[in-house]
């Protein structure tokens, strides 16, 4: 369970995330958190989050985000806000470590995805692997309301594979809240 202050680290991509408000802290409502990108990072791949609004207010540095169609340069001052259901990929452009704070509304399980995600990208390192597309497709099944592949081939392609990854024997390694 996550915990406020609570930091976890995807050491294949060099993102951190510094939990500031969680979902039981806020009745469902909203997830804050700090996030720093080394240079050269950003999330994995392009994705939704269909029944989230993200909020993105950057403090150091600058992030091209991919939303939608059009991709926008971003730096300390900016906010963007990414509607729910719009596909995006934040990435840090720049050549210092990208700081900027990010909510989730509603908050949903995605804390717990964050804490599955990072810990699986982690261990599997930055290459993709079959393995690692199995474990991903699994995990991603069990957080279709939080995030999604995109485009929709991606996501076809999570939802064939995630029974084979069950059948491989992977799981969430963080329990996954009601």
């Amino acid at each position: 369970m996550a915990s406020t202050g609570q930091v976890v680290v995807n050491a294949a991509t060099g993102e951190r995330l510094v939990f500031q408000t969680l979902a039981r802290d806020s009745a469902g409502e909203l997830l804050r958190l700090d996030a720093f990108f080394a240079p050269g990072s950003g999330a994995w791949a392009m994705h939704v989050h269909p029944h989230q609004e993200e909020r993105f207010e950057i403090l150091d540095g600058s992030l091209r985000f991919r939303v939608g169609r059009e991709t926008k340069v971003v730096r300390a001052g900016d906010v963007i806000v990414v509607p729910a259901g719009t596909p995006h990929r934040p990435s840090n452009i720049g050549g210092m470590e990208a700081h900027f704070v990010a909510e989730f509304r509603p908050a949903l399980n995605i804390e717990t995805f964050f804490e599955n995600a990072f810990a699986l990208l982690s261990a599997r390192g930055p290459r993709t692997s079959l393995p690692m597309i199995l474990e991903l497709a699994e995990l991603l099944s069990h957080y279709r309301r939080e995030v999604q592949a995109t485009p929709a081939p991606m996501r076809m392609l999570t939802t064939l594979a995630a029974p084979l990854g069950k059948l491989a024997g992977y799981q969430p390694r963080f329990p996954i809240e009601a």
